[in-house]
């Protein structure tokens, strides 16, 4: 939690910060990582009431908890609600409590304790909503969205009877989102529950199959059937009897769709950049004291670059395709450290070649350029924009002249180093 960075800014630029604290900071409302903050504070106070009030029978999903206290008196649920409302009081948090209560509403579900029923329940004046049966989803999601109600509908009901009061709602908006289904009710399967009880008790690890997914958007524009031309290019470059065909086949390669982005989600990614085109100032871009010494003639403080370094060397031109998030200087400068120093030899591809050229004693010189212009920000299948630009700069580079390219295969299959980043985050005003 203590290294987490804010991801709201003040007009300034500056994390925003809490008034009156000096370690407070905001978690953004649809920030990337903001459930996952949520269950971490969770965590932490269920610890906290747990070694202090003695408390296991209690439960918390984001900001709803439920607690049960079993053989206790109306005045100590009232001392135990006081002590609850301290714990969380000398974290600046607020709660509310309610003790003495036979009857429950608890996220979407009723609970009954004098009755012994559980119903599923809906707040008042809030219609359940469903995407549209020709919305322009992937067929699997719409096809499973009826049974999928039905299946969550039915495990919350105590019985068939509870079911049916219940089914009405949501068949109706089924039906107005345009889908012929209804819910039905689905039976629990004791056998199948025995049985998985079964397996988690077995002391055997079951070991999870590795995966490499490819998550195209799934459009309805598009007719080719991209999923199974992808599996089919699999199977003809990666053949029975190759040396890679053990990672890339038909069980390591998965497919599944992904959804394309809304139209809400287009034009507010429309209006930000357009702001933050208008409000841009303009930026130094070179720091060097001898402008003619610049290794990009000028724009050595460009940020989110891709760039290619030619090194020659007598008749022989190699080349490295490399990537800057910050300022391409401070990367530029690593680079001239694994040049000087042969503790960082193998720093990089091109660090490597360098002290090979050194230990021939060959003269060498190396130009700096820029390939693409690209940013850290994530993408809204999450993928890091400044690392996709970077591998498909090397494939286009080695498609071109691959005995000359000092990058590695495996650079092509590296993961990530930005971290989050997200694009469009809305500013604090």
């Amino acid at each position: 939690m203590h290294a987490r960075k804010t991801v709201m800014y003040d007009g300034n630029g500056k994390p925003w910060i809490k008034r009156g604290s000096a370690s407070a900071f905001d978690v953004a409302m649809g920030a990337f990582d903001g459930a996952e903050i949520c269950e971490l504070v969770g965590l932490f106070i269920l610890h906290e009431l747990k070694s202090k009030l003695g408390a296991h029978s209690v439960g918390l999903y984001r900001d709803d908890g439920l607690a049960v206290l079993k053989q206790c008196s109306g005045s100590e649920a009232d001392r135990t609600r006081k002590r609850i409302i301290q714990i969380f009081k000398q974290f600046d948090l607020k709660i509310t409590v309610e003790t003495n209560l036979k009857a429950v509403n608890f996220l979407d579900v009723n609970l009954d304790l004098s009755t012994g029923i559980h119903k599923p329940y809906r707040k008042p004046n809030n219609p359940p909503m469903y995407i549209n049966a020709d919305s322009n989803h992937p067929p699997s999601i719409i096809k499973n969205i009826p049974s999928g109600i039905g299946k969550r509908i039915s495990n919350i009901s105590s019985s068939r009877d509870v079911f049916s009061n219940a089914a009405d709602i949501y068949n109706e908006a089924l039906k107005d989102s345009g889908y012929s289904e209804e819910i039905t009710y689905e039976e629990s399967n004791q056998e199948s529950n025995t049985a998985s009880n079964r397996r988690s008790n077995n002391n055997h690890r079951t070991r999870k199959r590795k995966a490499i997914w490819f998550n195209p958007p799934f459009s309805n524009n598009v007719k080719s059937n991209v999923g199974g031309k992808f599996l089919k290019l699999i199977k003809k470059h990666f053949p029975a009897g190759s040396k890679l065909n053990k990672i890339f086949n038909k069980n390591s390669m998965k497919v599944s769709y992904s959804c394309m982005r809304n139209m809400g989600s287009i034009m507010r990614s429309h209006n930000t950049r357009t702001r933050n085109k208008a409000k841009n100032t303009p930026k130094k871009e070179c720091n060097c004291r001898t402008k003619s010494s610049c290794p990009l003639k000028g724009k050595c403080l460009t940020e989110s670059i891709i760039y290619r370094a030619t090194v020659q060397s007598g008749n022989t031109s190699m080349f490295y395709v490399g990537l800057s998030g910050g300022k391409f200087k401070d990367r530029y400068n690593n680079h001239t450290k694994s040049f000087r120093h042969s503790k960082y030899e193998k720093e990089t591809e091109l660090s490597k070649y360098i002290w090979k050229l050194k230990q021939q004693n060959s003269d060498y010189s190396i130009n700096w350029e820029i390939v693409h212009k690209s940013n850290t920000c994530m993408r809204q299948s999450g993928n890091c924009n400044l690392c996709i630009d970077e591998k498909l700069a090397i494939l286009l580079a080695k498609k071109t002249n691959s005995s000359s390219a000092l990058n590695k295969r495996s650079e092509l299959v590296s993961k990530c180093r930005h971290g989050y980043k997200p694009a469009n985050r809305a500013k604090k005003k």
